[in-house]
């Protein structure tokens, strides 16, 4: 007896944003949801917080009141203008769109993904539960339930988690309690790696795809960080 499979292409966002710049990021993304598209994806996914970029400086001086200002500015707050025309976006393309964010509510920060369906529809929201290290800082802790991270889209059942969350094997097990069967990894500038079962795809029982920040050499004066490069990683049977 056959077994039917379907298979879809997914895209995967390794680039730059334009840093600290909410209006552009989202311009950027637009394009990137229609090239993604226009190649056949019929799902894609961005960084941690994509935008308006990841806030590289805060790891060498986290106390930097100017630069927090700026982007604090320049978040994105979730019933916004540019959080529709991302939306419209993917609907006028027809395709899933998984965007990991600093969402500014009030006057506080939070790193967020959220899922975008074909058709336009926000079908999950959700915050990182505890930001890793100095990243506390400036972001505030996620809540009960940013543990719905798993929601079904019209590629099939789609989760997310962000960075160091891919660690926790108890929101691991969470995440695969919910049927998951596509995941996409939100990660800032990390290293280049082997390509292995490692932590960055949580295991080999699912198909995951990790997506990362590029830094520009014009970034690095700010970030005080190394400039690295990423891989699409891939593990499973498909």
């Amino acid at each position: 007896m056959s077994v039917k499979t379907n298979l879809i292409k997914a895209a995967v966002v390794q680039a730059e944003p334009v840093w600290f710049d909410l209006a552009g990021t989202v311009t950027k993304t637009c394009d990137l949801i229609k090239d993604a598209a226009s190649k056949g994806a019929k799902i894609v996914a961005f960084p941690e917080l994509w935008l308006p970029g990841y806030p590289t400086w805060i790891w060498a001086r986290p106390m930097d009141l100017e630069m927090v200002v700026k982007y604090t500015k320049n978040s994105l707050e979730i019933d916004s203008s540019e959080i529709q025309d991302i939306k419209s976006c993917a609907a006028e393309n027809s395709i899933v769109v998984c965007l990991g964010f600093s969402e500014r509510s009030g006057d506080s920060l939070y790193i967020t993904q959220c899922i975008i369906d074909s058709d336009g529809e926000v079908v999950m929201t959700r915050r990182k539960l505890k930001p890793f290290h100095i990243e506390r800082t400036i972001f505030g802790d996620g809540h009960g339930p940013s543990l719905d991270n798993v929601a079904h889209t019209s590629v099939g059942r789609v989760g997310q988690l962000s960075c160091g969350e891919h660690f926790n094997p108890l929101i691991n097990f969470n995440t695969f309690s919910q049927g998951e069967q596509i995941h996409c990894a939100a990660w800032p500038c990390v290293p280049a790696h082997s390509g292995g079962p490692e932590p960055y795809s949580m295991s080999d029982e699912v198909i995951s795809q990790s997506s990362i920040d590029m830094m520009g050499t014009r970034q690095a004066p700010v970030s005080l960080v190394e400039v690295t490069q990423g891989y699409l990683h891939q593990t499973g049977d498909n």
